[in-house]
C-alpha cells in the first residue's frame, strides 16, 4: 500500500492534469508512485476508479464569467440565475445588506453593485452598478433612447412615480422619469412587470 505522500502526490498529478495530458492519462491505469531508494513503487488502482478520476480532472472547467456581462434571462457577471444560494453566498462573501421578502421565504442579499433575490436558489439579479452591462452596452446610466435602440419594443411599459420600467420579459431597465437615464437593469428567467399592470 503506498504511503500517504504517495498517495496525495497521485491525486495531485490527476487533479492539476489538463488539455493532451488527459489522453494520457486515461490511457493509464497504473501510477507510478515516488521513488524509494532505486526502488519504484507501483500502485495499483481499481481500473474503473483510476477512469473516473481522470475522467473528471480532463472535464473542462466552469466558464469563467467573471466579465461583468448582463446576459436576459442568464446571469449579471459570475452571479447565475438558478444557481444554490450557498453557492452565491461562498462566491460573493457576505452581503452588505440582507432584506427578507414579505409574504415569501426569500431575501434580497446587497452586494456591491448587485441585489440579488434567493429562496434556495438565485431567481431575480439587479444591477445597480455602472461597471455592468449587456452585450450591447446598456449599462447603468445608459440613456432610454439607446437601450430602446439596442432592445427595440419592449413587450410593456410600466410608469410609476419615480422611474419607467421597460420590460422585455427576461430583462426590464429601470429608467428615471427626470434623467431619462438607465437607473439599474434587472435580470429574471420571466420578469413580471407586465403581470403587475
Amino acid at each position: 500500500m503506498p504511503d500517504k505522500e504517495a498517495q496525495g502526490r497521485i491525486l495531485a498529478r490527476i487533479t492539476s492534469t489538463k488539455g493532451a495530458e488527459c489522453a494520457d492519462l486515461i490511457g493509464s491505469v497504473q501510477f507510478i508512485g515516488r521513488v524509494r531508494g532505486s526502488v519504484m513503487m507501483k500502485i495499483r488502482i481499481n481500473p474503473a476508479v483510476a477512469a473516473l478520476l481522470a475522467l473528471s480532472a480532463c472535464a473542462s472547467a466552469p466558464p469563467n464569467h467573471n466579465d461583468n456581462l448582463i446576459v436576459p434571462g442568464e446571469r449579471v457577471g459570475n452571479v447565475e440565475l438558478g444557481m444554490s444560494l450557498s453557492s452565491l453566498l461562498a462566491m460573493q462573501g457576505a452581503p452588505i445588506r440582507t432584506i427578507p421578502i414579505p409574504d415569501t421565504r426569500a431575501t434580497t442579499y446587497n452586494f456591491d453593485g448587485l441585489t440579488v433575490a434567493a429562496d434556495e436558489k438565485v431567481y431575480w439579479i439587479i444591477a445597480k452598478d455602472p461597471r455592468f452591462h449587456t452585450e450591447g452596452g446598456v449599462a447603468k446610466g445608459a440613456e432610454q433612447i439607446y437601450t430602446r435602440a439596442i432592445y427595440g419594443k419592449p413587450k410593456c411599459v410600466v410608469t410609476r412615480d419615480e422611474v419607467t420600467v421597460y420590460d422585455y420579459d427576461n430583462i426590464y431597465f429601470e429608467v428615471d422619469n427626470v434623467t431619462g437615464k438607465v437607473k439599474q437593469i434587472g435580470v429574471q428567467r420571466r420578469t413580471s412587470t407586465c403581470s403587475e399592470k
